[in-house]
């Protein structure tokens, strides 16, 4: 027990020695103070500093939200105008094909006024009439249309010249009919 005694004892002076002597060594209170002051001062700076990049932080997740809706809003929009463009386009071709049609109806129409303007009741035909008959038909580019128009340049007749002669607005106005059923089909079937 005296053994424990002086351990103990041993243990409190070493102790006290311990305390007292880091103690007489440690840093001055004046230099703690100002260390002190100075970590409580760069812990408030950095707090405010801290505050305010929270701050532009979330004014930074607010403006980022408000362009991904308005990303989103347009991209929406895209898709609807892009849909809007197809069917445009679909449009587009049925009118393209449908305007192919009603051009062609003119063209018969304007070969049938040649035609009749050289040939009909009280007309006399001349060189400039049959010529514009025959750029007209050369452009309609009809075999048809052709065969009847040769048939009355080259009739010899005068049975024959009005037989071939007959055949040329019934021809072109059946063709017009045509093309007007044609013109209608497409129009409805792009409906």
């Amino acid at each position: 027990m005296a053994n424990m005694n002086a351990t103990i004892a041993l243990i409190a002076i070493v102790s006290l020695a311990l305390l007292f002597g880091c103690a007489g060594s440690g840093v001055p209170q004046e230099k703690y103070d100002a260390l002190a002051a100075s970590c409580a001062k760069a812990k408030n700076e950095s707090a405010i500093a801290l505050s305010s990049q929270i701050a532009k932080t979330s004014a930074a997740n607010s403006q980022l939200s408000s362009c991904t809706e308005e990303k989103q809003s347009l991209e929406g929009l895209l898709s609807v105008n892009e849909q809007e463009i197809e069917s445009l386009k679909v449009d587009a071709a049925v009118l393209a094909s449908a305007r192919a049609k009603t051009d062609a109806i003119a063209q018969y129409g304007l070969a049938s006024q040649y035609y009749l303007d050289a040939f009909g009741p009280g007309k006399v035909p001349n060189t400039a009439r049959m010529k514009k008959i025959e750029e007209q038909v050369a452009s309609l580019n009809d075999t048809g249309l052709m065969s009847i128009w040769l048939e009355v340049k080259m009739c010899q007749s005068i049975t024959d010249c009005d037989n071939a002669k007959a055949k040329f607005v019934p021809y072109a106005d059946s063709q017009i009919a045509k093309l007007a059923v044609d013109a209608a089909a497409i129009v409805g079937a792009g409906r």
